[in-house]
């Protein structure tokens, strides 16, 4: 009785064990793009993803990482898709913005982006997202 207590016992670690690993990986792979007014981490998000005037780029534990200035907020079209790859290359996981348009919704499904409507102040909303997964 007590071999198979043991055997459980270890089994139920190792399980806890790898567990908390993937939680860990999947909250260190995790990376987020905030659509704001400024470059500053308590700016407010803006209205516009893919014309807004900074990204502010997250890690999924909720640390400021760096604040970019979008290459494409003044784009007469196609902004949204030029945007979603932007983001894309720069590993993006999440995008938050006031408004997605419909443009930037579908390249950022075509690039398995997952996206929030939010409004509020960037950090704060970052950091209610993570408390929330």
């Amino acid at each position: 009785m007590k071999i198979r207590s043991m055997s459980t016992s270890i089994v139920n670690l190792f399980l806890f064990f790898f567990l908390g690993l993937a939680i860990s990986a999947s909250a260190d792979s995790m990376k987020i793009a905030v659509a704001t007014n400024g470059p500053g981490k308590d700016t407010i998000i803006s209205q516009r993803a893919a014309k807004t005037p900074f990204f502010l780029f997250f890690d999924g534990k909720g640390n400021f990482i760096e604040a970019l200035e979008n290459p494409f907020c003044d784009q007469p079209s196609n902004a949204g898709p030029r945007a979603a790859i932007f983001l894309a290359d720069k590993g993006v996981t999440l995008v938050i913005a006031g408004s997605i348009g419909s443009k930037m919704e579908q390249a950022l499904m075509d690039y398995q982006i997952e996206y929030a409507e939010q409004t509020g102040v960037a950090y704060d909303v970052v950091q209610s997202i993570i408390q929330d997964r």
